[in-house]
């Protein structure tokens, strides 16, 4: 059979995790060491080479089949998820991109012909510990596939070591998993796509001159991988205006796993160091940590819409609405309520001892008030 090469951008297939994130009740090291650490290898990872994989012709066609039905919403021919059992770990519950997640993936198991009891589900709570809990209660039930939607990459590796030597496959969901399939987001292009917005907003402002910082909340616990969905931000800078003018102004900060509670108080200790800035350009990896970071600014008395150019990640509801209540300029869509169309197809192909893809990133798009009826008109009405 003949072969086709695909060369993979090499930032985008780091495997490697921090081994200095650690579980909660470890010891640790300072928040800032681990930006630094982390930074410097993501660094190092953007610009090296490409990396080339091999993969036969028509290696995925079960998994396209499969998929190409997910996508029409239709069921899945000769129902191939009946008599398996699927297990599903959540980042968090009560988040609504989390939330659309886990019932795109219900509704996609039924499709495939499974049936809803034999769909396993526990809520990893943004908490390591429980997420490594969760694993092993997962792992009890034997189930035929598992997709792990968790945090902390020290933790996946533990996950990853304990179903290998069960046997059983598994897809990680946005935060990587070693030697498991990845479904997720591209997190160095959604956060290049975000600093390019941005910089439409700088440009009009009157050019990098008249920034006093670029911020970038970023989420250290989810490794290198991660990483990238704010160091390609500060890359669309460096590209723009050089690296010599944007380094002075910007600023890292360690914005906690996602939550709004530990974004805040993180954004809280960044305006103290920056009392007199007032033109300011500010990323972070997702909408929640967002909130808790405009919270913080608006507690601060700092706010100001003409000022400050916020450009997030995600477009669940959240983001959304904090679009059109004008608190952010754009953010970068994952379509959450699509992920079950990858997972699912990807999770079934597996318990048939079938290829699936490494890398299954989604489709993304730039949502601002422009376009926000195109793509979410219920969010207007």
């Amino acid at each position: 059979m003949s072969k086709s090469k695909k060369f993979v951008f090499a930032g985008m297939v780091i495997a490697m995790i921090a081994a200095f994130i650690v579980v909660p009740g470890c010891t640790q090291a300072e928040p800032q060491v681990i930006i630094e650490t982390v930074t410097e290898t993501v660094t190092e990872v953007v610009t090296e080479t490409v990396v080339e994989t091999v993969v036969e012709e028509g290696g995925y066609a079960v998994y396209e089949k499969m998929r190409a039905s997910a996508i029409a919403n239709e069921e899945y021919e000769g129902a191939p998820a009946a008599g398996h059992t699927l297990a599903f770990t959540n980042i968090m519950g009560g988040i609504t991109f989390c939330d659309d997640v886990w019932q795109n993936i219900q509704d996609q198991w039924v499709l495939a012909g499974g049936d809803p009891a034999d769909l396993y589900y526990a809520d990893n709570q943004y908490d390591a510990t429980i997420g490594l809990k969760n694993a092993d209660i997962m792992l009890a039930k034997s189930p035929d596939a598992l997709i792990n939607f968790q945090f902390d990459s020290k933790v996946n590796s533990i996950i990853a070591t304990k179903f290998e030597q069960a046997g059983i496959p598994v897809i990680a969901v946005d935060v990587p998993t070693p030697n498991a399939p990845f479904m997720g987001v591209n997190n160095f292009k959604v956060a290049y796509l975000a600093g390019e917005e941005a910089i439409k907003y700088v440009e009009d402002m009157g050019g990098i001159g008249e920034i006093d910082n670029i911020i970038l909340m970023q989420m250290p616990a989810g490794g290198e991988v991660v990483m990238l969905r704010s160091e390609g931000f500060y890359q669309a800078f460096a590209d723009k205006y050089g690296a010599d003018v944007i380094d002075p102004i910007t600023i890292r900060a360690d914005g906690g796993a996602g939550e709004a509670e530990q974004a805040n108080q993180a954004m809280t200790d960044v305006l103290a160091t920056i009392p007199d800035a007032e033109n300011c350009v500010l990323t972070s990896i997702n909408a929640q940590t967002m909130s808790g970071v405009l919270s913080a600014i608006q507690t601060a008395g700092r706010w100001d819409p003409e000022k400050w150019i916020v450009i997030t990640q995600g477009a669940d509801v959240t983001g959304n609405q904090q679009i059109i209540d004008g608190l952010v300029k754009a953010s970068i869509a994952y379509f959450p309520e699509r992920y079950g169309e990858y997972l699912v197809p990807a999770s079934v192909a597996l318990m048939m001892g079938e290829l699936v893809p490494a890398f299954m990133y989604v489709e993304n798009e730039v949502i601002t008030m422009d376009n926000m009826a195109e793509f979410y008109p219920e969010l207007l009405e």
